[in-house]
Parts: C-alpha cells; structure tokens; sequence
C-alpha cells in the first residue's frame, strides 16, 4: 500500500479550504483574484487553447489538473501500467472532469501541466505561496545538459511541476527526488517524471512533504535518502510571517524561507555535491539578508552567479542564480556572468567575514569613490521619518481621471521626477477608512517632505511642500539630517554620484528604506547647504535639463572632492 504523508493528507484538505477570508486580511497582492497568463513559462499555441477551453470549466482545480494528468498519460497508453496506476493512486480523492483537449497539446517536451497550474491559480495565491515557476530557457541554462552518473541523486526540494527534474539526463529516474508542500504540484511534478521516462518501470520519486520541517527524514520515509549529491531549485520567495519553521533555522533572522531552504539543503549536501539556487536579486545586497550571505561564505564555497535580466510572470522583483560546492574555503573566488558579460570575482577576508557577495568587481578607481564618501559621512537616514503610499485596494473604483467635488491628485512613482511631481492625472477622495493601508494623514500633509518612486535602480525624489497624495508605487521620506535640509537632501539624492553609490551597493529594482538608510551623508556649511537649496528651487522653476543635472552633479561632486577621473567612472557605471 502506498505511504502518503500526514503532509499530503494535511495539505488535500487546506487546498479544499475556503481561504478567501484569509486572502482579504492580507495587503496589496497577496488579496489579489487576479490570473496572471505564465507566458514567460511557455508560450506554445495548443496549450494556450487548452486553457481556454478550460477557463469556462466551473470545476476544481484539484480536479483540472488531475484530469490532465490522466489525459497526459493516455496519450502515451501508461494508465494500465502497474508502477503509474500505484502513483495516481494517492491523488485518488480527486474527480475526473470531461476537457477537450486540443490536437498537438502532448507533444513535444513541454509543461503544459505547469503551465496550466500557472495560469490558473490566483496572483494572490502565488503570491502567499511563492509558487512562481521557472521558465525552461533558465533552467536549461543551469542544468547546462548534466548528466547523472549511475545512482547519482538529485533533489529538486521545492519542485513545482518539475522542471529542474525534467531537464535533467539520467538513466536511473529513481535517483530523482522532487519535494513540494502543494499535492497538485506533486502530482503534476510525478505524472510529468512518468511520461518522461515512459519506458522505465518506476514510481516517480515525488512527495508532498514540506522541506523545512525537521520531521522529513524521519524512519517512516527510509526510501528517502539523508543526503543528495545535487540539489537544484527555485525555492519559494517571501517571509515565514506565520513563524512556522523560525524554530528549526535561528540563524536566519529575516525569516526569509528561500533561506532557510538554502541553509536545509547545505545541510543535505554529499561531500564534493553540487548545489544551484534561483533566488530574488534582495538576498545579495540588502542588510536584513546578511544572515544568510554569512551562512554561504562559511559553509560553502561559490562556483558561479548569473544575473537575469527578465523576470517571472507577475512578479518586479529581479533574480539570480547562485552554484555553491560544499568544500568550505577561507577565500572566494567566482565567475559572475550578466548575458553574454563575463568576470572573474575575488572576495577579500574583509568582505567575507562582513557577509559581503559582490557581483562586481570593483577597480581602484571605485575603491577610490566609495571611501571617500564613506569617510565624509557624518550622519544617515536611519533617523528619519518614512511613510508608505497608499494602497486603495480598488484603484479602478477609488482612483478617478477626472477632477471632481471632494478629491484630490495623487501621484504615482512614474510622476516622481528629480525634485518635481509632474503630470496631475489622477484624483481621489481621501478616505483613510477605506484604503486597504494608509500611512498617518500627517505623513501626507507635512509642510515639507520627499517622495520617491519606489521602482527604480536608485533614488528619483522630488519635493513636495503641496501635501500631495501619493499611491505605494511612491513612498515618503521627511529627512532628518545634521547641517543638511530637506532641498539639499533631495540634490544629493538626485545627484550621479549618489546614484552610482546606490547601484553599486544594491542591485535591486526596488528602491528601499533599509538602503537608503545606509547612505553616508557629509555635514554641510551653511554656505554649502545654501546652495544646494538655492539650486534645488532654481531648478524647480524651469524645466530639468542636462545643465541642471551637470550643475547639480559639480556642486555634490565639489563636496566629496572628485576627480575628473573619477566623474567619469561614474558616468560609466550609471549611463
């Protein structure tokens, strides 16, 4: 008789729980009923037919897939196998539904399952679950044709549909094992291992079982073994707000999960075993995720970083890929590429024992740039006042085109331009009680303050003495800075050289408190500050130019003394 875990059984009945309740006590995406289409998965004509035909279905999803599944396995006359009718048997508490299925939709190697998942499940769910699947070019790119030796294993921990499994060559499929908390990814993930390696007579190795609990490996799961000679995934994204697993990793502060699934899967790692991770581009440079950057340099050593440029359907954030070996070395070097850009990185003891994972590698010229700003540095951010743009909730209902009786402008981040809010075409009635999240009425109405976008490479502020309502695309800063005002603050926040310094220092699309708190600020003479300000009012007088920016560029660049040289490694850097 098949083993199904208390995992399985626990997670079949939380998939048929009414979680709409928990959705709408949730802020911005994770309430989301949105669908987002996972062209960036596959874009295939026949599967895009498929989930038409589908969408018109009043069904389960549970029993969409499930249905699917066997419609996938006919194709190629497995159902009658005994080893295929052994794994189906434990999603047998799901319904086979009639879906026509277009001509061509089974060939080929494509996913269509986890397509199909993809597109079906709500942005809000994804959202609360991380479940955003990796597109075959990226995979392909990791797994870059490895082939397993005889009894060589593989682990996919959080496998989805099994992409990582499927791109992998072997002629032994029981030496792949895919792990995923969600029963319908699992048996997704199985079905597609079945028709894979169709001439094998094997039950695929896939389990609902949640990767982070301590109780994985215990002596009821002896088919599973302790440690993997690889382990290859796309872990979920986002915080255990819910403390679930905070116990089990202490080291990991952040309550980040993708790293704690990192500092799981070094512990289940072979000697001389591979490891290869795609993870948001946030856990190489910001400071709440120094604890599991520390955890990688001490307890492994990096092979390789690759830099995407695209990203997942329905998500901003920006990603990479990290290969690890689980030979510890007091020193670090590696390849980081970026498209078809190569470079060779050597990480000081410095920057080691600091939690420091550089992506580039920095010449004498920046080295130079970089201390003297941080020798100058007299005050920072970490004092100020912060507030969140609104969140409506129903921007189609709340957010209006047209000015009328009652409302107001707000602005978005795309209107955040340096030191000027421009194009008023949105207007609203401020209701506090009936956003989903506001920030305090007095954050908005301050005499004085910043807003700056919150999707950019480094900081577009402009200033606002109007007490004008921004949406989140836009957030709010109101400095507090020793000898430096709120104008000059802005010209050194717009200014090249503090945006060479951002982008240095963060590689993220977001711009974040917890980064700009990190920005060193020198201390002004009243002199100084003066003409910062009188530059920030003259500018905002007339239209910006590339003269205002070069004026406002010297009159930064005066203060920390740099060089021409050094302005022009800057150019290059930030162009």
């Amino acid at each position: 008789m098949l083993r199904i875990s208390k995992a399985t059984e626990y997670n079949w009945k939380k998939l048929n729980s009414d979680s709409s309740e928990k959705l709408t006590k949730r802020a911005n995406k994770t309430q989301s009923p949105k669908k987002v289409t996972a062209t960036n998965y596959l874009d295939f004509a026949p599967s895009n037919q498929l989930l038409s035909n589908i969408t018109c279905l009043n069904s389960k999803i549970e029993d969409i897939m499930y249905s699917l599944c066997l419609s996938y396995l006919n194709h190629f006359d497995l159902l009658s196998n005994k080893n295929v009718e052994y794994f189906l048997s434990q999603f047998n508490c799901c319904k086979k539904i009639d879906i026509t299925i277009p001509e061509g939709t089974w060939t080929g190697d494509n996913d269509v399952l986890g397509f199909i998942y993809q597109s079906l499940i709500t942005e809000g769910e994804r959202n609360l679950t991380g479940q955003y699947y990796t597109n075959k070019r990226v995979i392909d790119y990791m797994i870059d044709g490895k082939n397993l030796a005889d009894g060589e294993t593989f682990l996919d921990p959080c496998c989805g549909s099994g992409a990582f499994l499927l791109s992998i060559h072997t002629n032994t499929p029981e030496c792949l094992y895919g792990f995923d908390i969600n029963p319908i990814a699992a048996m997704l993930a199985g079905t597609n291992l079945l028709v894979k390696y169709k001439d094998h007579d094997f039950v695929p190795r896939v389990f609902c079982i949640d990767f982070l609990k301590k109780d994985l490996f215990d002596t009821t799961r002896e088919d599973i073994p302790f440690k993997f000679d690889n382990i290859y995934t796309n872990p979920p994204w986002g915080a255990d707000k819910e403390k679930i697993y905070l116990a089990n990793y202490p080291e990991i502060k952040s309550k980040e999960r993708a790293s704690m699934v990192i500092v799981e899967s070094l512990r289940r790692l072979n000697p001389q075993g591979s490891f290869y991770f795609l993870l948001p581009t946030s856990l190489l440079k910001i400071k709440t995720h120094n604890d599991v950057r520390k955890y990688i340099l001490s307890n492994s050593s990096i092979e390789k970083i690759d830099l995407y440029t695209d990203r997942f359907d329905g998500v901003f954030t920006d990603y990479f890929s990290i290969k690890l070996s689980s030979l510890q070395s007091n020193s670090q070097s590696y390849v980081v590429t970026t498209g078809d850009e190569t470079r060779q990185i050597n990480l000081s003891s410095t920057e080691s024992k600091a939690g420091t994972i550089a992506v580039e590698q920095l010449t004498n010229i920046d080295d130079s740039i970089i201390k003297k700003m941080e020798a100058k540095k007299n005050d920072d951010l970490t004092h100020s006042q912060w507030a969140l743009g609104i969140v409506t909730g129903d921007n189609k209902n709340k957010v209006k085109k047209e000015k009328a009786q009652g409302l107001e402008p707000v602005f978005t981040g795309k209107q955040v331009t340096p030191f000027k809010l421009h194009n008023v075409s949105s207007y609203i009635l401020f209701a506090p009680e009936s956003f989903q999240q506001c920030a305090k009425e007095e954050y908005f109405r301050a005499p004085e303050k910043l807003i700056y976008r919150f999707i950019a490479k480094y900081p577009i502020v402009a200033y606002d003495d109007k007490q004008c309502l921004c949406l989140n695309s836009a957030n709010i800063l109101i400095p507090d800075l020793d000898s430096i005002s709120i104008k000059s603050t802005a010209a050194l926040l717009n200014s090249s050289l503090y945006h060479y310094y951002y982008s240095i220092k963060f590689s993220d699309i977001k711009v974040l408190k917890g980064n700009l708190q990190e920005l060193p600020f020198p201390k002004l003479t009243k002199s100084q500050d003066q003409k910062l300000s009188n530059l920030v009012s003259s500018i905002q007088s007339s239209s910006y130019s590339e003269k205002h920016q070069k004026e406002l560029d010297d009159a930064v660049y005066s203060l920390f003394k740099i060089t021409p040289t050094e302005q022009q490694q800057i150019r290059s850097r930030i162009k």
